[in-house]
C-alpha cells in the first residue's frame, strides 16, 4: 500500500473520530439539562436498568442519559448498548485497569491529564507523533497498547466524575492530539489502524457523551490535505 493510501485510511479513522456524534460540543448547561422528553424517557429507562449497574456512578442520571441521548432515546436500543458495555467493562477488567503496571509504556507513549481549558473541563492531551505504533506492534504490544488508550478514556472520564464530586460544573472532557513527529512509518502499519479502530469503537461504544471536543495540533502539511477532503465527506454520513 502506498504512503498516500495510508495516510488516507488514518485519517479517514481521525475524522470518524472527530466527527462522531458522541463528541459533543455543547455547553455544559445543555449536557446537564434535559428536554421534557428526556426526562420522560430517562425515568422510564431508569427503571429498567438501574439495578443492573454494578457501581454507584452508574447510577446517575448524568451517566444513564449518555446512553439513551447515543441511541436517540430509543429504550432497547440504548438498553442493549449499556449492557454491552457493562459486559466489556467485566470482560476487560476496568474496574482494576488503573491499578495496573504500565511502567513498559508510560515513557513511550506519553499522555497528560492535568490543565484545563477555560470552562474547566479537563483535556487530555496525548503526544502521538511522539509514539511509535509500529513498533508497538512488531514487538508484540499491539493489545498492550490498545489496553493503554482503553485506560486513558477511562481516566478521563474518571477525572470528570471528580470533578463533579467537589461540586464543578463539569460534564466532559476536552481531547487534544499532538500530531508533531507524527509519520506513515512509525503509524501508518496495518496493525497500527487495527489499534486505531479498537480505540475509536471503545471511545463511541463505551464513552458515549464523554468528549466535548477532539482537537488535533502540529498536523503534518499532507495530513491537513486529507482531512479536508474526508471531513466533508463524513460530516454528511
Amino acid at each position: 500500500m502506498d504512503l498516500l493510501k495510508l495516510v488516507y485510511l488514518y485519517a479517514f479513522i481521525v475524522c470518524s473520530i472527530y466527527n462522531s456524534k458522541l463528541c459533543n460540543a455543547v455547553s455544559v448547561e445543555q449536557d446537564l439539562s434535559l428536554t421534557k422528553a428526556e426526562k420522560l424517557a430517562l425515568d422510564k429507562f431508569k427503571q429498567e436498568v438501574i439495578h443492573l449497574m454494578p457501581e454507584a456512578y452508574m447510577k446517575e442520571d448524568i451517566y444513564l442519559i449518555r446512553w439513551l441521548r447515543a441511541k436517540n432515546l430509543n429504550q432497547d436500543q440504548a438498553k442493549e448498548l449499556l449492557l454491552e458495555n457493562l459486559r466489556w467493562r467485566k470482560m476487560n477488567n476496568m474496574s482494576r485497569i488503573h491499578q495496573e503496571d504500565w511502567s513498559d509504556l508510560q515513557e513511550d507513549y506519553q499522555y497528560q491529564i492535568d490543565s484545563f481549558d477555560k470552562t474547566g473541563r479537563p483535556i487530555a492531551t496525548l503526544r502521538f507523533g511522539e509514539w511509535d505504533i509500529r513498533r508497538a506492534c512488531v514487538s508484540g504490544k499491539a493489545q498492550r497498547l490498545t489496553r493503554y488508550l482503553y485506560k486513558a478514556l477511562d481516566e478521563a472520564t474518571a477525572k470528570v466524575r471528580s470533578l463533579q464530586s467537589e461540586g464543578k460544573q463539569v460534564s466532559q472532557w476536552t481531547s487534544v492530539l499532538d500530531m508533531e513527529g507524527y509519520a506513515v512509518s512509525t503509524h501508518g502499519c496495518f496493525c497500527c489502524l487495527g489499534i486505531y479502530l479498537s480505540y475509536a469503537t471503545a471511545y463511541e461504544n463505551h464513552f458515549p457523551g464523554s468528549v466535548h471536543d477532539i482537537i488535533l495540533v502540529n498536523t503534518p502539511s499532507i495530513f491537513e490535505v486529507v482531512l479536508r477532503i474526508t471531513k466533508p465527506l463524513l460530516g454528511e454520513a
